[in-house]
């Protein structure tokens, strides 16, 4: 009796906890939470199409080279369950990644692998999580994604200041299959303080990942974005991709790793 009553006790003070000002500080600084983290079953809709050669070059820093295919890798996706995560919360996120050379990832019992990836665009819901990864040279900014399926046909929307720029649609399955898992080699661009300068440093983020994918047909993908917008600069070179995929994974946001140390 005594060890129930002091189970339901801790869980007045944890709910209380939340309520109060006290946990609103907790929250607020909760992009303090150490590395790693992870995602669960996130609803991913995945693509890669191809984007000006000369811009994606110039989105790279020193030490990185663009993959000869030309790829952008958009990923759009929402976490609706706090429960999915082991401390970011509920947020949305919509990334651009430029593929790179050399800097393969693979994928568990196979010879398939994956180009690196550079963080060039990330817009994401969730101040803790903007945070979080600016600290670690991912180029947060603020941005909703939604995503939707009704009667088989997939919407993910990104909308940035109420505006939605970018929209991709597809005709999706229900079945989940084609499950596998492997490494993601991810890099970004991280600032720090050196005996008074600021030194920026390539850095990069191996993510472990596990999921499956449905059946995916007619992908497209349309920016709509004003010419001023840096966004204009890697719209796709065609409306539908050279691959796209509906996906259920989970992943793990990990520490991350500077480049030649």
């Amino acid at each position: 009796m005594k060890r129930l009553t002091k189970t339901f006790s801790i869980a007045l003070f944890l709910a209380a906890l939340a309520l109060s000002p006290l946990g609103s500080m907790y929250r607020a600084h909760a992009a303090d939470l150490p590395a790693p983290q992870l995602v669960t079953d996130a609803w991913m809709f995945i693509a890669a199409y191809k984007a000006d050669p000369e811009t994606l070059k110039a989105l790279l820093p020193p030490g990185l080279e663009p993959n000869p295919a030309g790829h952008i890798v958009i990923n759009m996706y929402t976490v609706p369950n706090a429960t999915q995560t082991s401390g970011f919360g509920a947020y949305t996120l919509t990334y651009l990644t430029v593929e790179l050379q050399g800097q393969d990832s693979y994928v568990m019992n196979s010879d398939v692998t994956y180009p690196g990836r550079y963080f060039a665009y990330y817009f994401n819901s969730s101040p803790t999580m903007r945070e979080y990864t600016k600290k670690i040279g991912i180029p947060a900014q603020v941005g909703m994604t939604t995503t939707t399926v009704k009667d088989g046909k997939l919407t993910a929307v990104l909308t940035v200041d109420g505006k939605p720029l970018i929209e991709a649609t597809a005709d999706v399955g229900s079945e989940l299959g084609n499950f596998g898992g492997g490494h993601l080699n991810y890099f970004g661009l991280m600032e720090t303080e050196q005996d008074g300068k600021t030194v920026k440093q390539v850095v990069k983020y191996p993510i472990p990942w596990v999921g499956g994918t449905v059946e995916m047909k007619n992908p497209k993908i349309t920016f709509n974005v004003p010419d001023d917008n840096p966004l204009s600069k890697i719209k796709p070179l065609a409306e539908a991709p050279d691959w796209a995929i509906w996906t259920k994974g989970s992943f793990v946001y990990p520490q991350y790793v500077v480049l030649g140390e």
